[in-house]
């Protein structure tokens, strides 16, 4: 990486504390004084003319600069080392920071000897950018100022060597550069420019370790970019390539490898991706297996990774594919009694999901039968398998997707199955929401033929999701196609869909209601 024109140093005191680290600066004052003490005393120490700033102004002003880092408008926890981002005032504390090291810088060149530049205070600068919430703008300053203190470094001055933590925490800042498809490629960039300076000798404390590498797989695979995939697939090589070479810092874990993972299972590949991601998931047992290399077995991440990759493939046979991996979740559970690998709700519901996608004329048993395995374990004892309303949900969407060719006694099977599958969630306690109502009402039209028994079930269901407040576009849209006109125009009573009765719609997210934006207000279509 070349290196911008080498920025002014900023000098600060040797005594200022990380300030990540578990002191805070405070002056016992309410919060809101505290802040204008701050403020106060930050302008005094800016106006002081260069050169007339005291030795205890000189040891006060890192103190000041720490406790802006650290944000004066967030609660101060002593719990806790800080946050990801500010919620607010970020960028106001980080100028305030550079305000206070730039005149210090002043005070140096007026020749105080008291003002002595610092690895930690230009990390602590940098964090303070970092978890600014000014996204690019931020990232690029942390990388300008890290770009300083290594120029200033290789110019003779061994104060401000940037380490290991000085690079992490502006690879932090690129990863957090939400929205900026750039952010990646720079994080990597910074990734490798650390590579080069410590196998040339420039800088031997800037040699990555997993963290960093973490923090680069994290961002390519949120990134949605079409070559994310491939890239964590190479960062995972680089990293055992350095571990190789006499870098066991660089050693790749499980953890790295569910970022390749999850840049799979979001690739817009479909099948190949989710082949891709199996295919990963089964290398990470085959060298599980082997020894020392328990730090690569799969984890429940791991796992519920790859099967999303399958539910989100589109491919006909995604359900039995999903399935399939979660077996290998419940076995390797079985056999190594693990925690870190035994299935939870959210595993259970995406193979049920899967099932659900598919146009199998099994699928509504199949995901049964997987729920089925989600109650057992709930039952057992497992509370991390308490089946929610999404899971129950899902069971009814694969019945009432069934396929269209399927014959008349398969899809009254099914529609048992969604019913009796309905009335079991009151029995553990689960309300169901407007989906379940609006999915329950697509088994009506799609699996019963028109008669009483249709008719009698459309009127019961959508009766329901009135009384529990569930009536929303998806449950209207739903009657429309289960309910015959005259049916239709008795249970709307009139009734128009921008207008419906409060207590209809009381359970249903506001992005799920029927609005209509334009035009008079108008009713269901009943003719």
């Amino acid at each position: 990486m070349k290196c911008y024109d080498t920025l002014t140093l900023l000098f600060v005191a040797l005594s200022l504390q990380p300030f990540f680290g578990t002191s805070y600066v405070t002056s016992g004052l309410p919060g809101h004084k505290h802040l204008a003490w701050l403020k106060r005393m930050t302008i005094e120490v800016c106006d002081t003319a260069p050169g007339e700033l005291t030795q205890e102004m000189c040891s006060k002003t890192p103190q000041l600069l720490s406790a802006w880092a650290q944000n004066p408008y967030v609660p101060h926890r002593k719990s806790k080392t800080g946050v990801d981002v500010f919620p607010h005032h970020g960028k106001e504390c980080a100028i305030f920071c550079e305000k206070l090291l730039k005149r210090l810088v002043d005070e140096r060149r007026a020749g105080n000897e008291n003002a002595i530049a610092s690895t930690q205070t230009y990390n602590a600068l940098i964090d303070v950018w970092s978890r600014s919430g000014e996204r690019g703008a931020a990232a690029q300053r942390a990388e300008e100022i890290l770009i300083g203190m290594q120029d200033a470094y290789s110019s003779g001055q061994e104060d401000v060597q940037p380490d290991v933590e000085s690079f992490r925490l502006v690879l932090k800042a690129w990863s957090q550069a939400k929205g900026e498809a750039y952010a990646p490629q720079r994080a990597q960039r910074l990734l490798e420019w650390m590579v080069q300076l410590s196998e040339s000798g420039e800088n031997d404390l800037a040699q990555p370790d997993a963290d960093c590498f973490d923090i680069v797989l994290n961002a390519w695979a949120g990134s949605n970019q079409e070559n994310a995939p491939q890239r964590t697939e190479n960062l995972i090589m680089y990293m055992d390539l350095l571990c190789s070479s006499g870098n066991e810092k660089a050693k790749p874990t499980t953890t790295h490898f569910n970022h390749v993972l999850t840049a799979w299972s979001r690739s817009k590949l479909s099948v190949a991706a989710a082949q891709r991601a199996e295919d990963i998931l089964n290398h990470m047992l085959l060298l599980s297996e082997r020894k020392h290399n328990q730090h690569l077995s799969p984890n429940l991440s791991s796992y519920t990774v790859t099967i999303s990759a399958w539910a989100r493939s589109g491919d006909d046979d995604c359900g039995r594919r999903a399935e399939r991996i979660l077996k290998q979740a419940e076995l390797q559970y079985k056999l190594q009694n693990d925690a870190n690998v035994s299935p939870d709700t959210i595993m259970y519901n995406l193979v049920i999901d899967a099932h659900a996608k598919t146009s199998a004329r099994k699928a509504p048993q199949r995901a049964r039968a997987v729920l089925d395995r989600l109650i057992s374990q709930y039952q057992k004892g497992n509370k991390k398998c308490t089946p929610d309303v999404y899971s129950f949900t899902s069971v009814l969407s694969a019945c009432a997707s069934l396929a269209g060719s399927a014959s008349v006694e398969e899809k009254r099977r099914a529609f048992e199955i969604a019913s009796s599958t309905f009335s079991e969630m009151y029995r553990f306690n689960l309300v169901p929401n407007h989906v379940s109502y609006g999915t329950m009402l697509k088994a009506c039209s799609r699996l019963l033929p028109f008669g009483k028994e249709r008719t009698k079930f459309t009127r019961e269901y959508f009766r329901k999701a009135c009384r529990d407040g569930c009536v929303g576009e998806m449950v209207l849209n739903r009657l429309e196609e289960a309910a015959s006109p005259a049916q239709l125009r008795g249970l709307m009573n009139g009734t128009t869909k921008n207008a419906l009765p409060p207590e209809w719609t009381s359970k249903v997210p506001e992005n799920e209601l029927y609005i209509r934006k334009k035009n008079k207000p108008g009713k269901l279509n009943t003719n």
